[in-house]
């Protein structure tokens, strides 16, 4: 697992975590930032390290022959 997951998978939890309490709590800042640590983690969806499939198109299986 890379390490921009393991942030990801955290900052997401977290966010959670903070929105549930502030939504039980009735704690507007709480939750407001419990909402942007998951804004956060779905921004993160966007970096990582990319898988390579370059080279998948060349394999015979998928070249339809």
């Amino acid at each position: 697992m890379s390490s921009v997951t393991q942030l990801t998978l955290g900052l997401a939890l977290a966010g959670l975590v903070l929105w549930g309490y502030g939504v039980r709590a009735d704690v507007n800042w709480l939750r407001w930032t419990g909402i942007g640590f998951l804004g956060a983690a779905a921004v993160l969806r966007f970096f990582g390290p990319r898988s390579s499939r370059r080279g998948d198109r060349d394999t015979p299986a998928n070249s339809g022959s």
